[in-house]
């Protein structure tokens, strides 16, 4: 994923795609055959085919975009587009980001660390509610907006082939920067309806498959299939985690090219091992789980 019109789709994280086999027809018309063309990101959306530099994030994400066919030229209150980066821009600390050697596929890809490139995000739009096409609650929507929000996105740095088939990820923070009971309360009771609302995901978005992994308390895993209408497959492994006073989503997927495998083979992270690692900033700024 080193191509400049890929790490662009990056930037577009707000843009939605509500019909999935529309939206990566649109992939598929738009480049298959030279592996360069459009390009799958959280929720599915198409690349813009600008050439920004990797994670620079945009003033707006708008018609302006180029977002493709299928995608809704209007940006979400969830676009990430913050003015910097890091705890200046998200008012997420530093260290409540996970280390980039626990996010899965390390050793191939050397992922950037998220909290270098994190993009401050009021009310951020979560893969889970985009991929498996999840309508929040009216409360469940008041909590995603009530607290400091930010969303780091990556790209292989070593080892991709520049295209589709590489993996992604993605990493969400949602921090009360508090410790009263309420919303302590709220956030959790948020983590538990995204985890029960996951598990339904095959009625939710078609044909998808849904392995439970890990469903502990606060944290949870899963690995989640989606088939499209180019006869490739999205394949997402989901990770969530609340502790004390944070709501935590790592997403890592591919959509190869039909017919392609991964650039990188899965590498069997454990789940309980991405989690752990997911909460231990967290947990040692509040010094509370």
């Amino acid at each position: 994923m080193v191509t400049e019109s890929h790490r662009a789709a990056h930037t577009v994280k707000s843009v939605r795609v509500l019909v999935l086999g529309a939206a990566l027809t649109a992939v598929a018309l738009s480049g298959c055959s030279s592996n360069k063309g459009g390009s799958v990101i959280p929720g599915l959306g198409v690349s813009t085919g600008s050439s920004s530099g990797a994670n620079t994030a945009t003033a707006t994400a708008t018609a302006s975009s180029g977002a493709g066919a299928g995608a809704s030229a209007s940006a979400s209150a969830g676009s990430g587009s913050g003015a910097g980066s890091g705890v200046g821009a998200s008012s997420v600390a530093t260290s409540a980001w996970i280390d980039p050697s626990a996010i899965p596929l390390y050793a191939k890809y050397k992922w950037a660390s998220p909290s270098s490139v994190a993009k401050s995000a009021k009310s951020p739009v979560l893969s889970a509610v985009q991929d498996c096409q999840l309508s929040l609650s009216s409360s469940d929507k008041a909590e995603l907006g009530a607290f400091a929000g930010a969303q780091a996105d990556l790209s292989p740095t070593t080892g991709g082939t520049g295209g589709q088939d590489d993996w992604s990820a993605q990493e969400t923070i949602l921090a009360t920067n508090d410790t009263t009971s309420g919303d302590t309360q709220g956030i959790y009771s948020l983590y538990t309806d995204l985890v029960s609302a996951i598990v339904r995901c095959s009625s939710t978005a078609s044909g998808a498959k849904v392995t439970v992994v890990s469903n502990q308390g606060p944290a949870y895993a899963a690995t989640i299939t989606v088939p499209t209408s180019t006869g490739s497959t999205l394949t997402w492994h989901e990770y969530l985690a609340a502790p004390y006073g944070y709501l935590i989503e790592l997403s890592v997927w591919v959509a190869p090219y039909s017919g392609d495998q991964p650039s990188a083979s899965w590498d069997g992270a454990s789940a309980s091992g991405v989690l752990s690692a997911m909460q231990s900033g967290p947990c040692a700024l509040t010094k509370l789980c």
